[in-house]
């Protein structure tokens, strides 16, 4: 809050909703029903119940955390659609195509730049509606964006309406390996693939020729790219068929990865492409939804239980995802969401034990391409396992980071290079012939089998995602210093400063103590780390580094001596005046995220009864009765009790109108601006502070923000029952006395001021005379406690800067507003006197306003 005016909240559109069944009804009205003669009726009902039972559930093959689960979940449950661009990407082009990489345009090729252009022209669709509108389409996608997922369904939904016309599903590896044993056409090979798939169904071809020529069949090609061996050949073979039925009036959908695509494409001229777009925010929030909601009816029924229980893992799951941008990016891949889905369901905390959860998605990744590559029987040679293949996938995504950070793309040449140098090394000490051939045949196996490293243009490799390279790099990194730890922190003390190699450091210490299970080494190389030089605008970055660390794993992770020191350097950097506010900040919220919590957070401070020099004019005032004040304002820490008893939905802590204001009654009696403010914060989004999920406010040291009036009077009536007796906020009088004293000094520690006494503007700016702060991004609120040199004589900290605080007292007879007090990080001293009163309407919920209680004093 400004608390002199009200300012508007902009949130992002939300994305556009996805609904399946509307397109799917304009899909089969377009087509009409396949009614086949009688002779064919019964034939056609035990093929549909044959798809039916083929595709009714989710395919898990491949990932290894549910080989032993005993439930099946229902395809049509959790499938969410997919949207798609009617175009092929040139190259990494297009955002999501750059697999989790942030690039500064300047960075990039103009050819990139003019493709990224072109391609935002096109919007995105849902598949069903090409296969309305176009009667043969390519529908191309990475691995794991559902493509073979979204046939299923398509075919499931189809056999499950007598009024659609006939899906037949066809994966094009199966018609390959037909054809290398004979010459045969694909409308024949249709019986002849089904014939070995259902016990008692008698031969279809008869049933697949009257729906092609009567134009009421929907043939689904699944796995272009999958054919290794006469692409070409067998691409000849779907363009001839597809020629023939669309002449009927059938339709053709070919699913392949992208870069499988480019090699033998079918025709430009005759079909429309389509490139499956990564999950979006809504995407991900539906499957958590249908997901969850699936999995607990599949064990506890379709019951009650199974519902609530069902929103609890939801909840937990979208925050899990929500927390960190690492995790978030990869939840936009279909695939790689179900795997951390299914990680959580395994009881592994998320993102806490970040290096945990990319451990188990590279063995799920790593296993299925070793299986792969172990079954097919062409291969002719040993399948690494998961421990050997990360052995070598480590020391090159470590190469990688550090010769191509940006793309994070190598040449088929130099990679195969690469591979060779590593496998005539110490670790497998090769002569330079079998370590190429082992190269070779190691870069062939990722060509076929690999959903991790692949290729991603034309002789180009690089990792599914940026998060799983510098994940591999961290392992690689790890290994340098397997022998000579120094090798490991050499490599830390040239990239510690760097942005790019964040992740691949903290991860590295992570594989050390969490993996590895070696704290005390992990330990001693973050406590390396606060002592590695970083001078000039470097400054304080090993530091920051140091407690990222611990923020990411732990004590456990590294051991209370270097957690202890970690903490120590932190507290010292945070009231470090000398060090850059920005660095100051920085080092007061990473203690905050590593769980270090002041002794004295939950104190109260007596203030004696007796009379105080008030306002500008000090006029006498006289405070009757004695009161306690809470040493800090209210922090999310503190807050998240309130919130995790469910405080938004127990109407006994709040006001008749705080309940109302929750309810959304409140809204139609308020006046026209206040209604345009209200509207921003709807009633669904009353049940928790505005900024609760928003890393620049939510940090559980800093003053809890984006809270009503109502809010902070709710909290009191909770904290209320908590502690036995009444709580409450001040009066401005009671906030005045404690901030003051009874002599009625300017600011709350004197009467000079002194910039670095208070999180405020002239802070910020390091100018006395600074008015305010809204222009610098990096300003925003501090740690409670992190200025004690701005405390009053009785040890009250923050009554000076950084939040406003609420209190009871109007700031008009007529009763409108209310009066908050203390001045906040982004106004100037002047506002930071003790004297210094605003306003603030009560259902504001602006990023500078706190509070703090008061009670009755011993």
């Amino acid at each position: 809050m400004c608390a002199n005016k009200k300012y508007k909240i902009i949130e992002p559109k939300s994305g556009r909703d996805i609904i399946m069944g509307d397109q799917y009804v304009l899909l089969i009205s377009t087509m009409g029903a396949f009614i086949p003669p009688l002779d064919l009726a019964q034939l056609r009902l035990d093929y549909l119940a044959h798809i039916e039972r083929t595709y009714h559930a989710l395919d898990f093959k491949g990932i290894p955390q549910l080989r032993g689960m005993a439930n099946e979940l229902a395809l049509e449950e959790v499938y969410v659609p997919l949207m798609a661009r009617p175009e092929m990407p040139a190259g990494d082009t297009w955002e999501r195509r750059h697999a989790g990489r942030v690039f500064d345009p300047a960075m990039l090729p103009e050819a990139v730049l003019l493709s990224q252009g072109a391609g935002e022209i096109s919007a995105p669709v849902q598949i069903e509606t090409a296969l309305r509108e176009k009667k043969r389409i390519v529908v191309l996608g990475d691995p794991g964006s559902g493509k073979s997922t979204m046939l299923k369904y398509l075919a499931l939904r189809l056999a499950k309406d007598e009024n659609a016309p006939l899906p037949i599903l066809l994966p094009l590896n199966a018609y390959a390996k037909a054809l290398s044993k004979k010459d045969i056409n694909l409308q024949s090979y249709l019986g002849e693939y089904f014939a070995g798939r259902a016990e008692g169904l008698a031969a279809l071809g008869p049933l697949f020729k009257e729906a092609l020529t009567s134009g009421k069949a929907i043939f689904l090609l699944d796995g272009l790219d999958e054919v290794q061996i006469n692409r070409a050949a067998l691409a000849q073979k779907v363009e001839d068929f597809t020629h023939e039925v669309i002449a009927f009036g059938n339709r053709v959908a070919v699913t392949s990865r992208i870069v499988g695509y480019r090699d033998a494409p079918l025709a430009p001229k005759d079909w429309v492409l389509y490139t499956l777009m990564d999950f979006t925010p809504d995407a991900i929030e539906l499957f958590a939804k249908k997901w969850c909601l699936a999995f607990e009816i599949s064990t506890l029924g379709n019951t009650p239980e199974a519902a609530a229980s069902a929103e609890t893992e939801r909840i937990s799951l979208l925050n899990a995802i929500q927390a960190n941008p690492g995790v978030a990016q990869l939840a936009s891949n279909p695939l790689l969401l179900t795997i951390l889905a299914l990680i959580k369901r395994q009881g592994v905390e998320l993102p806490k034990s970040r290096i945990k959860l990319y451990d188990r998605y590279l063995e799920t990744l790593i296993e299925a391409w070793n299986r792969a590559s172990a079954l097919d029987r062409s291969a002719g040679r040993e399948s690494l396992d998961y421990e050997t293949t990360l052995e070598v996938l480590g020391p090159l995504a470590l190469r990688l980071r550090k010769e191509n950070p940006t793309s994070g793309l190598v040449g088929a040449h130099q990679l195969q290079d690469w591979l060779t140098e590593h496998f005539t090394g110490e670790q497998w000490g090769l002569k330079p012939g079998p370590a190429r051939i082992k190269a070779r045949e190691f870069l062939d196996s990722v060509r076929r089998f690999s959903n991790l490293l692949l290729e991603r243009g034309e002789g180009q490799f690089g990792f599914i995602h940026l998060t799983f390279e510098e994940a591999l790099a961290a392992f690689g990194l790890v290994a340098a210093g397997q022998v000579d730890r120094q090798k490991s922190l050499a490599y830390i003390q040239e990239y510690i400063a760097d942005p790019g190699w964040r992740e691949t450091i903290l991860l590295s210490v992570g594989v050390i103590g969490l993996i590895n299970r070696q704290p005390r080494v992990a330990g001693e190389v973050v406590r390396a780390m606060l002592s590695m030089n970083c001078a000039g605008e470097n400054t304080g970055k090993n530091l920051l580094m140091a407690g990222a660390c611990l923020e990411d794993v732990g004590p456990t992770g590294l051991g209370q001596v270097a957690a202890h020191e970690i903490q120590a350097a932190l507290l010292t950097a945070s009231r470090n005046r000398s060090l850059t506010p920005a660095l100051q900040h920085a080092a007061g919220f990473s203690l905050a995220r590593t769980g270090w919590v002041p002794a004295d957070l939950d104190d109260w401070v007596n203030i004696p009864a007796g009379e105080f020099l008030y306002g500008d004019e000090k006029r006498k005032e006289t405070i009757k009765t004695p009161f306690a004040i809470q040493k800090f304002p209210v922090t999310n820490l503190q807050f998240r009790r309130f919130v995790h008893d469910k405080g938004y939905g127990r109407p006994e802590f709040w006001s008749e109108d705080g309940w109302a204001w929750r309810m959304g009654t409140y809204d139609t009696r308020a006046d026209d601006d206040t209604k345009k403010w209200l509207a921003q914060r709807p009633p669904e989004k009353r049940g928790e502070p505005f900024f609760w999920h928003d890393e620049k406010w939510n940090n559980p040291l800093a003053p809890l923000v984006g809270i009503s009036w109502f809010e902070a009077e709710a909290y009191a009536g909770w904290l209320s029952q908590q502690l036995g007796k009444t709580v409450r906020l001040p009066a401005e009088q009671e906030w005045e006395r404690a901030a003051r004293g009874a002599a009625g000094r300017e600011f709350a520690w004197g009467d000079k001021f002194d910039r670095n006494k208070l999180n405020a503007a002239p802070f910020w700016k390091q100018d006395d005379n600074a008015g305010y702060a809204f222009d610098l991004p990096e300003a925003g609120t501090t740690v409670v406690g992190q200025f004690a040199e701005g405390s009053t004589p009785d040890g009250i900290c923050d009554l000076s800067g950084n939040v406003w605080e609420w209190t009871t007292s109007w700031y008009e007879k007529a009763q409108v507003h209310r009066v908050v007090r203390g001045g906040s990080w982004n106004f100037a001293h002047y506002d930071a006197r003790c004297a210094s009163r605003n306003w603030g309407d009560p259902v504001n919920f602006l990023n500078n306003v706190g509070f703090r209680l008061v009670s009755p004093g011993l």
